[in-house]
């Protein structure tokens, strides 16, 4: 008798729950004749197996495998699906004003501190009321604990300072992080982060961001709402939708200022599309805030090159548009050119927006390196196609270029 051969036969009634005989199986992979000794669990008519023992074999086989194969499939799958569906239902509550102050105590506590002074006005801090405290009251008083205990902490926070000049912000304290205990760290880097985004550091206040986890702080709606400032304005668009989603679904105790905000966001983000004259507004607010913080390298060099090439690509698609649908329009243009009105109805003989140097965008011209008959051109498509305040927002912007600082990222 071929033992493997009949385990095989036995796995497969067992997967098909038919009851199988070992007499049964012999039979069957011999060839010797039919099998009717196979009867099926819920009725009593016999079964049967054909006599050919190697297409009896093969069948069995590949249902064996295809039954193994859906078990490892759901064995993949399902832990896949478990962790989507568990970040998709994943809500950020902000602990309460007791748990809170449990936080804080214990972390003083942990630190050995032993002047009676400093614990005093630790334990006056977390001194409850009647009145509930908000979210963001609840993250100033943590802040405050963690001043009063921690010189390094005082150091950071201080540095944080309104007064405190851009040009000469300490970066180094940033790193001084790293060291704290978890509840030391967390709290401080959204601090950091936060006071960042306000003074327009949206770069660095990113970098700070991304390093918090936002069910270990007592403010999670301002680290969501401070984090998608950031990536709003830098243009980040997946990650931005994804940090209002959290912010606006997913975040409890949430402040209706930050609500308002953050749906205005959502819809902005919505309605803005790749490569529109929108687009290009806001990378201009973008190059403006780099000038305003003397950051005139290599980045912002690359984003107004951006701009300057999705405007020529705008103003062709428009001349496309008018050359398409204008017909005998460039004749009457050309009647007229006498008159000197051509020249601000329609665009004539050019094959291209306009050549742009990468090396300078700006010039005293204010329309970066087109040459006058091309910057003309843009003007009128301009002033035909748009409205009038995005005309003088681009003047504004070419202007600023042409005073623009050196200077590196």
């Amino acid at each position: 008798m071929n033992h493997p051969a009949s385990n095989s036969v036995r796995q497969w009634a067992a997967v098909h729950r038919l009851k199988v005989s070992p007499t049964t199986a012999a039979s069957a992979l011999s060839g010797g004749g039919p099998v009717s000794n196979v009867s099926g669990q819920f009725g009593s008519k016999p079964q049967t197996v054909p006599p050919d023992s190697a297409v009896v074999r093969l069948m069995m086989n590949v249902s064996l495998f295809f039954n193994r194969a859906t078990w490892f499939s759901l064995w993949l799958v399902l832990p896949l699906l478990a962790a989507r569906v568990s970040a998709a239902d994943a809500v950020f509550a902000p602990p309460t004003a007791a748990d809170a102050r449990t936080q804080a105590l214990q972390w003083v506590a942990e630190r050995g501190i032993s002047d009676k002074a400093v614990l005093e006005r630790v334990a006056q801090e977390w001194t409850l009321g009647e009145a509930p405290l908000t979210t963001e009251e609840i993250f100033q008083r943590v802040i405050r604990t963690l001043t009063t205990a921690d010189a390094d902490a005082k150091k950071i926070v201080d540095a944080c300072q309104e007064a405190t000049p851009i040009a000469t912000w300490p970066r180094e304290v940033i790193p001084q992080t790293d060291a704290m205990a978890n509840f030391a760290r967390q709290h401080l880097r959204l601090y950091v982060g936060r006071f960042l985004a306000q003074r327009q550091l949206y770069e660095e206040a990113l970098e700070v961001l991304v390093a918090v986890d936002p069910k270990q702080i007592v403010d999670p709606a301002s680290y969501f709402f401070q984090r998608a400032i950031c990536e709003h304005q830098l243009l980040k668009k997946g990650d931005a939708m994804r940090s209002l989603g959290n912010l606006l679904d997913n975040t409890q105790n949430v402040p209706e200022r930050y609500k308002a905000v953050a749906l205005l966001m959502r819809h902005d983000l919505e309605l803005l599309k790749d490569a529109s004259l929108g687009e290009v507004a806001k990378k201009m607010l973008d190059v403006e805030r780099r000038l305003t913080l003397g950051r005139g390298g290599e980045k912002t060099q690359k984003v107004e090159e951006e701009i300057v090439e999705a405007l020529d690509e705008i103003i062709k698609k428009v001349e496309q548009q008018q050359q398409g649908g204008g017909g005998g329009g460039g004749q009457g243009g050309n009647q007229n050119q006498s008159g000197g009105a051509a020249n601000d109805s329609s665009v004539k003989g050019a094959t291209a927006p306009g050549d742009v140097d990468k090396k300078d965008i700006g010039n005293k011209a204010g329309w970066g390196t087109l040459p006058p008959k091309k910057a003309t051109e843009a003007k009128n498509v301009i002033n035909r196609n748009f409205p009038s305040h995005y005309r003088e927002a681009i003047e504004q912007y070419f202007k600023k270029l042409a005073n623009r600082p050196a200077g590196k990222e």
